[in-house]
């Protein structure tokens, strides 16, 4: 019991490091509490206006702020906070501004207003990041210009209750604590490392032949990595560390899973010597070492051990497996002392596309908003809902810009809204007798919404059905029985946001699959091309192919997602995720491996057949993918494998390097060819 509660803690602080989001969450709690509170005190000195009303608005604005800017460097959420707090405010005076001169049709004019408002959020969305997160607050936020003019018009509060939360919330996030980026990453980092080694230590002493326990290994350490990436991307570019990149970390995995391989296909008895041998032992324990701390204990390296006494008495195969051994433990070293780049993009060039700004607008996406807003409001008037607009929300938040991504959305709200339903109405009647614990309860549940919204939109989805249900039960005194129409009116605008997203100018992601395979096997191509270089333009090529590798796979994911729904809700996948990703990886291997033999060829005088050999084999690699390109099948050089060692020089036989390096080349050219060819098998 205590190992399954130390695990829970375990995930909890994997899946937000170093409480990043939570502190957010804090702080955007602590935003809407005090607004609100300090806004209530206003309501004698407002003209009429509720002091209710007064709390809303300034709540609002606050938390519409921080939700829309997401974690980044303090440099960078002034920026993001001081920007969407000027479109806020501008958007509250002009919202004043028509109230005003609606005069007593303001309620109407305002609403009729929210659905220009809308295309024009989400027309803004082609302008870039900023202005898509923008874009949705625009949506979102006339809502409450809307219901502030239900009860009487605020004229000036309106715009001064904006600017009043904007400013709260850009105090409470720029000026209190928030947890260290640098210290988490140093932390992720540590327990990296950690998880690597003694991963390493299980692999070279052949304890993961069972597969329960391989599985357990790889998973802890792939979610450790999954936490490194988003470390990493909260570090300040400028701050002077060290340290473990996303790509080093990958790279070190692939290693191990190779000396766990390798380990088990030697034969019984080689793998027993091998182990009990004290000076394996010994490469094992600096290697341990090493990536635990990043340094060399004792200025020593293991590869002065002369491998080939270790393989005497060794089959031809099991020579074979201790060669591949023996490599990976060198890239394992390499890589172990961490890099100063740990951001692979950071001074990347980036293309920007010249365009007219009435050619970046989100045209299709626009006419998908107005027109999906326009009915579902209709329906809503139509049917007398007792507040349409919250059909009109649903249309805003489940329309995304492609219709896999839009039944995604509209899977993960639906079901997420109709759990929280659920909750409430089953909690109902314990709350209603305890009104302070339901506040307590409230607030308590916002920083969570913060944490999950980014990394599981379903359930952060049902907390907030949850919270608005018995929020607005605590504040206005809804009746349990009008909690269905909540339900209601999220079926609703799904069934119209989903239907505008398939009948007008549906983005279809099938087209979208095989032009990214086709462009990701070019990347490939041109990747193998390229000679290895020095490290920090080795790691920005490598970054650039796993972009494109993970961009197909997004893609292709919410190809299924429109072929079948349930999958965005199951998590199912294909061959094709393994296999783009094992591509990549192998690619990358395989180039450095080769720069490594072709460095080291020009020590011997048979060199020819070395570098004719590589040139074979690189052509054999370029004709599989143009193979694959043009749907041809499996290409067959026969006699290459059998040549390769024969073509080797025999002076080479005892240089553990270029050994190592050359049976690296070999194993790893055959993986790429091998996942070739499953691209023939399996496209998405």
């Amino acid at each position: 019991m205590l190992q399954l509660f130390l695990q829970s803690i375990t995930r909890v602080i994997r899946y937000d490091p170093g409480a990043m989001r939570l502190v957010r969450g804090a702080h955007l709690m602590m935003t809407v509490v005090i607004a609100g509170l300090l806004a209530n005190q206003l309501g004698p000195f407002a003209d009429g206006l509720s002091g209710f009303t007064l709390s809303v608005l300034a709540a609002a604005a606050g938390a519409h702020c921080l939700l829309f800017t997401p974690i980044s460097t303090r440099k960078q959420e002034v920026s993001d906070l001081v920007w969407l707090g000027a479109i806020m405010t501008g958007l509250a005076f002009f919202g004043m501004a028509a109230g005003l001169a609606a005069g007593k049709n303001a309620a109407v004019v305002l609403q009729s207003i929210w659905i220009a408002i809308i295309a024009i959020g989400f027309g803004i969305e082609g302008f870039g990041q900023f202005w898509l997160r923008a874009g949705r607050m625009i949506s979102i936020f006339w809502l409450f210009v809307i219901m502030s003019s239900v009860s009487g018009l605020p004229g000036i509060w309106l715009p001064a209750m904006t600017i009043f939360g904007v400013v709260l919330a850009f105090l409470i996030r720029i000026g209190f604590w928030r947890p260290s980026p640098e210290k988490t990453y140093e932390r992720v980092e540590k327990a990296n490392r950690q998880a690597m080694a003694d991963y390493l230590k299980l692999a070279a002493n052949g304890q993961l032949s069972i597969d329960r326990r391989r599985r357990l290994n790889v998973s802890d350490v792939a979610s450790l990595r999954a936490e490194l990436d988003l470390s990493i991307d909260l570090i300040d570019p400028e701050a002077a560390l060290r340290g473990l990149s996303v790509e080093s970390a990958a790279m070190m995995q692939l290693a191990l899973e190779v000396v766990r391989d390798a380990m088990a296909m030697l034969s019984p008895e080689s793998r027993t010597e091998l182990i009990e041998n004290a000076t394996f032992q010994k490469v094992v324990g600096q290697l341990y070492v090493r990536m635990t701390t990043g340094e060399a204990p004792g200025g020593q390296t293991p590869f002065d051990v002369d491998w080939p006494e270790l393989e005497v008495g060794f089959e031809k195969g099991d020579k074979f497996q201790l060669l591949r051994i023996a490599q990976a433990f060198e890239r394992i070293w390499n890589l172990a002392e961490g890099t100063s780049r740990l951001r692979a993009d950071e001074d990347a060039e980036v293309e920007v596309k010249s365009a007219s700004w009435w050619q970046q607008i989100s045209w299709r996406l626009a006419v998908q908003a107005s027109v999906a807003a326009s009915v579902g409001y209709g329906i809503g008037i139509y049917f007398n809902l007792s507040h349409a607009y919250w059909v009109t929300i649903t249309v805003i938040v489940v329309l995304c810009g492609s219709l896999g991504a839009t039944m995604k959305k509209t899977t993960q709200r639906t079901l997420g809204t109709a759990v929280g339903f659920l909750f409430a109405i089953m909690l109902e009647p314990v709350l209603s007798g305890y009104p302070d614990i339901r506040v307590v309860l409230i607030i308590l549940l916002l920083p969570p919404i913060i944490v999950l919204f980014e990394r599981n939109y379903g359930i952060a989805a049902g907390i907030i059905s949850f919270l608005v249900l018995i929020g607005l039960q605590t504040l206005t005194g809804l009746p349990a029985v009008e909690f269905w129409a909540r339900l209601y009116d999220t079926l609703i605008g799904a069934a119209v946001g989903l239907t505008a997203a398939w009948a007008l100018f549906p983005n279809r992601s099938g087209d979208s699959v095989e032009k990214l395979e086709t462009s990701y096997l070019n990347t490939c191509s041109e990747y193998l091309k390229a000679e290895n270089g020095q490290e920090e333009a080795d790691t920005l090529d490598y970054a650039e192919l796993k972009a494109t590798a993970h961009k197909l796979l997004a893609t292709a994911r919410t190809y299924r997602t429109e072929r079948a729904p349930w999958s965005s809700f199951t998590k199912s996948s294909s061959k094709l995720d393994t296999l783009v990703v094992l591509l990549a990886d192998y690619v990358a291997l395989y180039r450095q491996a080769r720069a490594n033999v072709q460095a080291d060829a020009g020590k011997y005088a048979t060199v020819e057949p070395v570098e004719t050999l590589v040139g074979r084999m690189d052509k054999r690699i370029q004709d599989e993918i143009s193979a694959v390109l043009n749907g041809k099948g499996k290409q067959t050089v026969p006699g290459l494998a059998e040549e390769w060692r024969a073509a080797m020089p025999e002076t080479t036989e005892t240089d553990t390097h270029f050994m190592t390096d050359w049976v690296a080349m070999l194993y790893y050219a055959r993986k790429v060819i091998r996942c070739l060819d499953g691209f023939r098998q399996d496209v998405g």
